[in-house]
């Protein structure tokens, strides 16, 4: 990114401009803020361009091809305006290279990468082509790398393929080297350049990626144009499994080449690795590379900080996420005296909780709560003070998740501080991100910045853990997720991520197994909801594998973004045989599946991830939900015998049952004290205690912690566990089957 030059703005609309990410003729693109911190890639179109009525038009086609298109793997527009005297768009900031340039500087990818690579570009493609367009312009230089794949851009010359005010008969719009033979012969009317132009494209960004050289060579414009009509393509150097995919690609005749959909299923057959330790799709230092520019992103300065002198801020409006620092959410005890928010106990003189039979003790005031003024509690006085943070959404949409984990730290910090002998006191520090993920990376930022913080239990989800990582990367701050699953969390090189749980592309293990052996499927119907993004495609993937190597039959099926009737989908896994369904997909869109399958009468096994395991999904599905299994790495603490004294002291102190997560943060948490507790007094410093927690092992109550290099949790049969909605509720049902 270059600094802004005196001629550029300060803001645009109500977007803070930072720097310049490139210029080009028709005009510049920023990097900025929004008015909520998020940041954004704010395309402007020169002001003298604006004038003619060509360039504007073409802007505004833009804009709107751009709200249509609705993938995953395309970069989403978030804010624009056509018809401003410059007109500007703002799409979502992608930190990572463009493919030209990662293959440039380190090289091709390998055959993993290549599938995962085409795959996800052809599924940007099925949502461009289903919206009735066509890209036109698809190279290296449009496609973004992010970590957990591709990011497909400028969709500036995008059109309905019936469209022809751009493209008239004789004239080539694209990049040569890029083009398809109808594009290089500038084929104009009656839609001479479709879809399938668009997959000649692809084909040619594949064989680039696996060789690094453009398949139809280098030179003069009038070279490439006459070698993409008639020379084959140069494939020298493309893994062998992946040449006669690539060469349907490059058939010279639109017809005989696959569609996009087509090609989606044939590179996604074996895009994940079997090894799940080499499950990175990217080379090595392009995964550094997008980790660097993220924490860098992180860094730059807030909305506030940017505010030139003349600024005045702007009017209050609707109420973002309360980043302060919380404590626990109100309970009814707190209506009263603050030296009565706690239960006492006297035993030989120290403060403590008698938690049901079990005889446990816990210590049950608040931080900062004194008022014991006992020579044990003036000893413990005198202790170290160390914090751990709880980093987590405590309001948002997955507030309930949140508030568990706040909850099973606080208890068990509190048993900790409530031990004579233990070797320091231990503070609590709680922040509130809502669920925004641009508020997520401002409170790692705080966290990280804060000497006293040694470790952080959180964040609550994949997105709000995503934008995180980077910044307590940087500060090699210790952060242990216990409700994250993403795959791509672990492998992108984050040296202080402790992935707590088993991640979602590890789960269909046990579902795999729980269908081909209790519920004895003989054919599986896996549908995979779109919205989903990387949950749903790490799940159905990793389960279509598993199934592949079992010789399971299965019936795949992909459900759009923009259509809520299941009913296809559902008709077209069942005609073709299947007696039981997995959905790989969210709770709103979940109760849709559960909907449809109980009007079709479907009695087989109804089987689903982690993210069913929601109240969202019981409220909207009701009668419907009744029967559905969720296989999810939690467990309920109410039942399980090892947790029984926990269940016992957080309904003593919570007035209620603990709920999922509760248990699994209190002993993420147990595990950081127990470490921090074996390190000497001068020897409590993040780096150290980071090094214990990876060295060690942990056994807590949920199940045993351990990690390997990535800071993935050890892998060892155990972790996941099965749930099953029976009466309007959800039932554990224990651990998870690991052989059929």
């Amino acid at each position: 990114m270059e600094p802004l030059r005196s001629s550029d703005p300060a803001r645009i609309a109500d977007h803070r401009l930072l720097g310049r990410l490139g210029a080009g003729g028709m005009g510049v693109v920023y990097l900025a803020r929004t008015p909520g911190g998020a940041l954004v890639a704010l395309k402007v179109l020169l002001a003298e361009y604006a004038e003619e009525p060509g360039f504007k038009e073409r802007f505004r086609r833009e804009v709107e091809v751009a709200r249509q298109v609705d993938s995953p793997w395309a970069v989403p527009l978030v804010d624009a305006d056509a018809d401003a005297e410059a007109p500007w768009l703002a799409t979502a900031f992608v930190p990572g290279p463009s493919l030209g340039e990662a293959v440039a500087a380190y090289g091709p990818l390998a055959e993993h990468g290549l599938r995962l690579l085409g795959a996800r570009l052809a599924e940007a493609l099925a949502e461009v082509h289903r919206a009735g367009l066509v890209h036109r312009d698809l190279k290296p230089g449009n496609v973004l790398i992010a970590h957990d794949g591709p990011r497909l851009i400028d969709f500036g010359i995008a059109r309905a393929p019936e469209d022809t005010t751009l493209t008239a008969t004789g004239m080539v719009v694209g990049t040569p080297g890029y083009l398809s033979p109808e594009q290089a012969e500038g084929r104009g009317g009656d839609g001479g350049v479709g879809p399938a132009s668009d997959v000649f494209s692809l084909g040619c960004v594949l064989a680039y990626a696996a060789t690094g050289r453009a398949p139809f060579g280098s030179g003069a414009v009038g070279a490439l144009l006459y070698r993409a009509v008639h020379d084959p393509a140069d494939l020298d150097g493309v893994p062998a499994g992946l040449l006669e995919v690539l060469g349907r690609c490059l058939e010279k005749d639109p017809a005989r080449r696959p569609d996009a959909a087509e090609l989606v299923r044939e590179l996604s057959a074996d895009s994940t690795p079997r090894d799940e330790a080499a499950a990175g799709w990217l080379p090595e230092p392009v995964t550094r590379l997008i980790a660097e520019r993220s924490a860098a992103a992180l860094a730059l300065p807030d909305i506030e900080h940017t505010l030139a002198p003349t600024d005045t801020p702007a009017a209050a409006g609707p109420a973002e996420p309360d980043t302060r620092e919380t404590s626990e959410s109100p309970q009814p005890q707190d209506a009263r005296p603050a030296g009565r928010r706690r239960f006492l106990l006297l035993a030989g003189g120290a403060v403590a909780l008698a938690a049901g039979a079990g005889g446990a003790w816990w210590a049950v005031a608040r931080d900062g709560d004194s008022g014991d003024d006992s020579p044990a509690a003036a000893a413990s006085s005198r202790r170290p003070v160390h914090t751990v943070a709880l980093h987590g959404d405590l309001s948002g949409p997955h507030a309930e998740t949140g508030r568990a984990q706040e909850r099973g730290l606080r208890l068990a910090v509190a048993e900790f501080n409530a031990r004579g002998d233990a070797p320091f006191n231990v503070k609590v520090r709680a922040v509130d991100d809502g669920g925004d993920p641009a508020v997520s990376a401002r409170l790692a930022a705080e966290l990280t910045d804060d000497p006293a913080v040694l470790a952080v239990v959180g964040p609550t989800t994949d997105a709000t853990a995503q934008t995180s990582l980077a910044k307590y990367d940087a500060g090699l701050l210790p952060v242990v997720g216990v409700s994250p699953g993403s795959t791509a969390l672990s492998i992108q090189g984050f040296r202080s991520f402790l992935h707590a749980r088993l991640p979602d592309a590890v789960l269909p293990v046990y579902v795999s197994n729980y269908l081909r052996g209790t519920a004895r499927s003989r054919k599986i119907g896996i549908v995979v909801d779109r919205p989903a993004g990387n949950y749903g495609t790490d799940l159905s993937t990793s389960l279509s594998n598993m199934l592949g190597n079992a010789q399971q039959p299965s019936v795949p099926e992909v459900v759009s973004a923009m259509r809520r009737d299941f009913g296809s989908a559902v008709d077209a896994v069942l005609s073709a045989g299947a007696d039981s369904v997995f959905f790989a997909g969210l709770p709103d869109r979940g109760a849709l599946i559960a909907a449809t399958l109980r009007e079709r009468a479907f009695q087989g096994a109804r089987v689903s991830g982690p993210a069913l395991l929601d109240g969202r999904f019981l409220t909207e599905a009701q009668e419907a939900a009744e029967g559905w299994v969720m296989v999810a790495p939690v467990i309920d603490a109410t039942v399980k015998p090892e947790a029984k004294k926990f269940a016992a002291a957080y309904r003593e102190r919570f007035e209620e049952a603990p709920p999922r997560y509760a248990a699994e943060a209190y002993d993420v948490t147990g595990m950081l004290l127990k470490a921090l507790s074996g390190l000497p007094s001068k020897s409590r410093t993040r780096e150290n205690l980071l090094a214990a927690v990876r060295a060690g092992t942990y056994e807590g109550i949920t199940k045993a912690f351990a990690f390997q290099n990535t800071g993935q949790i050890v892998i060892d049969g155990t972790g996941g566990f099965l749930w099953r909605v029976e009466q309007g509720d959800f039932v554990y049902g224990g651990p998870a089957p690991i052989t059929v």
